[in-house]
């Protein structure tokens, strides 16, 4: 099963959090590192597809030729 995307942002504010702890080894903060990376990734594509997806429903409409995101 995906994770959603609130899901996704949960867990890495996890990993961001024990990360700022600085308890870990290098070893595992690497790891934890590199899982924040695919999940900021996974978040950020979704954001991506969302943003896409509200232009797509506006021009359906017909209303609004292009929306600008923040």
């Amino acid at each position: 099963m995906e994770k959603t995307f609130e899901e996704a942002v949960v867990e890495l504010e996890k990993l961001v959090q024990i990360l700022e702890d600085g308890e870990c080894t290098l070893d595992e903060s690497m790891k934890m590192f590199e899982e924040g990376m695919v999940l900021a990734k996974y978040c950020n594509e979704k954001l991506q597809n969302a943003e896409k997806r509200i232009v797509e429903l506006v021009n359906e409409n017909g209303k609004i030729s292009e929306v600008e995101m923040d």
